[in-house]
């Protein structure tokens, strides 16, 4: 039941997120990408393919596909909510014997 309600709340929390990074165009995603990336690796969470997507979301806007770009760079900055709560989790595991 508690894995449910997490779901639904990070599903609520990433489309808050999304809206305002559409408004500011690809270069706000990215640099909000970026922000979530360096939060990440501070809290030594950072996922492995953060730094492609990011890239390839750079790569995107250059190429004039704001759009892309923008929903490649908000998954990653959504992505923040669920490694926050993967470290909060890494503190209590272990054997449970």
């Amino acid at each position: 039941m508690r894995i449910k309600l997490a779901i639904a709340t990070i599903a609520l929390s990433l489309t808050a997120l999304s809206a305002p990074a559409m408004a500011g165009g690809s270069a706000d995603a990215i640099k909000a990408a970026k922000d979530a990336q360096k939060e990440a690796k501070s809290i030594g969470f950072e996922w492995r393919d953060m730094g492609k997507m990011i890239k390839k979301a750079e790569e995107l806007a250059k190429d004039g596909k704001e759009k892309k770009a923008i929903k490649l760079a908000n998954k990653v900055a959504e992505q923040l909510d669920l490694i926050k709560k993967q470290a909060e989790l890494a503190k209590t595991a272990g054997p449970t014997f």
